[in-house]
């Protein structure tokens, strides 16, 4: 029977009957993709320990007629440090529901694989507080989508903007010199730098730096704004984060 092999990563995992799981795996070549693995709750089932979230590698799939069948696995990562801290894991479940709200069957899921990884990563070595870490992620699933905030230049005099306010009703900002208090939330210099380095930097530095407080907050409330305009449903992954356990932001 014909096979294809996908890179990619278990963002859940459902039982199916008494020995069967449903797996959602996103991975580099399609995207988002429905993967059963037959017989995987049998205790001495060779499918058992790659059938659970968080697990990266290869995986041998025999297409059916609209899912796959999971015929065997090449693990590079189990995250293992995640499962056994309950904040970490909270986290880490919280990114993996994320990432099968953004991603899409039939699509190159390079970019999303690439970012959600390394977030888990840095969730798990603890590069930077977890908030800092949730703070970036969500502002780059944004970016793949091609829906964030354009801070780069004043909207109104279209000169390169170094400080102003963020207007969600034109999803863009003006300047100080051509906007005022009443216009939306202020962007300080330190703020604008911040959020254009986490819209454009290279996946691979995302998670190397710190932020003032005042810069957190703001960059919060921007991203609180942005995400009630256009997330249509709530997480319940997002209920077992704990903010107030965490450490400060630090600075940039």
């Amino acid at each position: 029977m014909d096979t294809i092999t996908v890179t990619g990563m278990v963002l859940s995992s459902m039982a199916v009957g008494e020995t069967d799981r449903r797996l959602v795996i996103l991975t580099k070549e399609q995207g988002r993709i429905s993967v059963f693995a037959r017989g995987a709750c049998r205790p001495r089932s060779s499918l058992m320990a790659v059938s659970r979230p968080f697990v990266t590698g290869s995986f041998v799939l025999i297409p059916r007629k609209d899912s796959f069948s999971l015929q065997s696995a090449a693990v590079k990562e189990y995250f293992d440090e995640l499962t056994r801290d309950f904040d970490k894991m909270a986290y880490g479940c919280y990114f993996l529901e994320l990432a099968g709200y953004f991603s899409m069957e039939q699509a190159d899921g390079t970019d999303l694989l690439n970012l959600l990884f390394l977030t888990l990563k840095a969730v798990e070595k603890q590069q930077m507080p977890a908030e800092l870490i949730r703070l970036v992620y969500e502002y780059r699933l944004f970016v793949a989508a091609g829906e964030y905030p354009q801070v780069f230049t004043c909207s109104s005099c279209r000169k390169p903007l170094t400080e102003g306010w963020f207007q969600m009703r034109t999803r863009s900002a003006v300047c100080s010199h051509c906007g005022t208090s009443m216009d939306g939330e202020y962007l300080s210099p330190s703020a604008v730098y911040a959020l254009q380095h986490i819209l454009t930097a290279p996946v691979t530095k995302l998670y190397r730096f710190r932020l003032a407080e005042d810069v957190f907050d703001a960059l919060q409330r921007v991203l609180n704004q942005w995400k009630r305009r256009y997330l249509d449903r709530e997480f319940k992954s997002e209920a077992l984060l704990s903010p107030s356990a965490l450490p400060q932001m630090g600075k940039m």
